[in-house]
């Protein structure tokens, strides 16, 4: 991805990316056209947006490589997953059952997928960990671009000091590729069936400020975490980390795939307090908007696990007691 040199350049940027989001629900669109028009209206969606990928390829003079075909498939499998949506959600099935098959199901037709078509051209896994490698490269170059268009003064003398720590930033970034991963999944999942919650006879009355991870869930967490320490010793004592690290970073990716459960809850506790203090929609949409793009998503598991704890919602929920210390007796 080439650097953005001016604002026209930083406009397709954004479009491109705004395309991308619409792509993500799509599923959701799909489940709502094929419950009002039958299945073969859903599938011929499905089949038309694959086509169009693999048309736009073909007019790139990109059609016979593997990544245009691997984008009309991994469009096929994003549509397909509104057709599966909308499947299952006929049928009694349980919210916890349905997420987690949709997810498996984009899991394997996405990333699966990809794995297949690349191993397949006769890419070894270190090709393909260093064609990723230098693709997260290139996004960190093209979002740092985009920032210098808009800032000024010191902003700028902190953007190089950003592109200065590029090759760690990019390290760090890379290690953390499954566990990112597997959160984007969940991400897509969680907003489709939310989009849906009002079509589909099995996500009736789901509600976000209702979730609640099982109490199972907290060893997930608790259990990888241990992992995290030796590194975080070593570091502190100020020793070597190279036979740390690999641990370090398995065990973290194993955390931050454990905390989905706990990152939706966060999210409900924030829907669910908004909504007692009715807050209009427009302020309910802002506050999930500011959280995605402001740097403060952790701020949701925190309130996940803390809730795990202190139960918030059951608290404020439960009716209060009358005061005994109002009755007076003569």
């Amino acid at each position: 991805m080439p650097a953005l040199t001016s604002s026209g350049d930083a406009v397709a940027y954004l479009v491109m990316y705004m395309l991308f989001a619409g792509l993500l629900v799509t599923p959701a669109l799909v489940a709502g056209l094929t419950a009002r028009n039958g299945w073969r209206a859903g599938a011929g969606v499905v089949a038309a947006l694959g086509l169009a990928v693999g048309g736009l390829a073909a007019a790139g003079g990109r059609a016979m490589t593997a990544e245009a075909w691997l984008g009309a498939a991994t469009t096929l499998a994003i549509g397909s997953l509104g057709l599966v949506l909308w499947h299952f959600g006929r049928k009694p099935i349980r919210v916890g059952r349905l997420f987690a098959g949709l997810a498996a199901f984009f899991f394997l037709s996405t990333i699966g997928l990809y794995l297949v078509v690349q191993l397949s051209a006769g890419r070894s896994l270190g090709d393909i960990g260093d064609h990723w490698r230098s693709q997260i490269g290139a996004s960190f170059d093209a979002y740092l671009s985009l920032a210098k268009l808009q800032a000024g003064g010191d902003q700028l003398g902190d953007l190089n000091l950003l592109q200065a720590e590029k090759a760690a930033f990019v390290g760090v970034f890379f290690r953390l590729m499954p566990s990112l991963l597997v959160l984007g999944v969940a991400a897509l999942v969680l907003v489709n069936l939310l989009l849906t919650r009002r079509l589909l006879p099995a996500l009736a009355g789901l509600e976000l400020n209702r979730w609640r991870a099982p109490d199972a869930a907290i060893w997930l967490v608790l259990g990888p975490a241990l992992g995290l320490l030796p590194f975080l010793l070593l570091q502190t004592a100020k020793r070597d980390l190279a036979a740390a690290t690999p641990i370090f970073y398995i065990s973290l990716n194993l955390v931050l795939m454990a905390l989905a459960p706990f990152i939706i809850q966060g999210l409900a506790v924030m829907s669910f307090f908004m909504k007692r203090w009715r807050f209009p929609r427009f302020l309910r949409g802002l506050a999930y908007l500011l959280l995605l793009t402001q740097g403060l998503i952790a701020l949701a598991p925190a309130l996940g696990l803390m809730e795990f704890w202190v139960d918030w919602r059951g608290r404020a929920a439960a009716p209060k007691k009358e005061d005994e210390s109002e009755n007076h007796y003569e």
